[in-house]
């Protein structure tokens, strides 16, 4: 669709708006891995600029999730097609010239089960829903001032910050390590609907270097993590581990823990010294 004369930040969602519908009718006659996690990135785009209309129409509550809903199950099933490439690709990486063949035949099987329930998925999705969300966020688009999404963007950084601040100042898990990786992607975005809108970022480009860096490392360790949980699964369901698994899961394990130490020392640097 063409965008409507309108602000440049709805110009940059109409982009992306038009990529992702794209890539949605391509997947819905063949479920691809690339094209799945490219239309994965597009969806995360769209909710974030939902997230900012919902803090400049902050009278219709929840805005966001009533505009996200229809696109919510497919969205959570792209992320899982995205985390099972990651896997792939670390599990590769930590394997060598090693073979592990049940496992790869496991991940095979993951594949197919997902591939499948995706195309489902994409078969049954709501008629219109595309074009229903492009009008309702294009109505609520419309009229947009600089000073708006001055204000709308700075509150979302600020809130995105806080949280990270808070989790940095507490013992860190596995889910506060994710919610942070989650809010940088947040706080990075929205950055740039500012510049697009001829706003001046929020950061300093040091800044900026340091949000890059740690998305990196946190990435990084996202994929770890993920391959330690799905062996940890594929063991549960065997009653003996070789010791060539055991190894394995030993050097993932290692691996995790000197990821986790950066990744905290670097969290606790950013948000509770740089950005305090």
């Amino acid at each position: 669709m063409n965008p409507e004369k309108t602000s440049p930040v709805f110009q940059l969602f109409a982009q992306q708006y038009d990529e992702g519908h794209r890539l949605f009718e391509e997947l819905s006659k063949m479920v691809k891995t690339k094209k799945a996690i490219i239309l994965e990135e597009k969806l995360i785009f769209i909710e974030i600029y939902l997230q900012l209309l919902g803090k400049i129409h902050f009278e219709d509550e929840n805005l966001k999730f009533k505009l996200f809903k229809p696109f919510s199950q497919l969205f959570k099933c792209l992320k899982k097609i995205l985390h099972l490439r990651l896997i792939r690709e670390e599990f590769q990486a930590k394997a060598g010239d090693n073979t592990y063949n049940s496992f790869s035949l496991f991940l095979e099987k993951e594949k197919k089960e997902l591939y499948t329930e995706v195309f489902d998925m994409l078969q049954r999705f709501p008629h219109n829903a595309w074009e229903e969300l492009y009008d309702k966020v294009l109505k609520r688009s419309k009229g947009l001032k600089p000073l708006m999404i001055n204000t709308a963007t700075t509150k979302i950084i600020n809130e995105e910050v806080e949280y990270s601040h808070f989790d940095s100042l507490h013992e860190m898990d596995a889910l506060s390590i994710k919610d942070i990786y989650e809010s940088l992607q947040t706080i990075i975005a929205v950055e740039n609907f500012r510049i697009v809108s001829g706003l001046n970022p929020v950061f300093t480009s040091s800044i900026h270097d340091d949000l890059n860096k740690l998305s990196q490392l946190l990435l990084k360790w996202y994929q770890n993590h993920l391959l330690f949980q799905q062996l940890t699964f594929f063991f549960s369901e065997r009653e003996s581990i070789s010791e060539k698994y055991k190894n394995l899961l030993d050097g993932i394990k290692k691996d995790k823990k000197k990821l986790t130490t950066k990744v905290v020392s670097q969290s606790k640097i950013l948000f509770t010294e740089r950005l305090s």
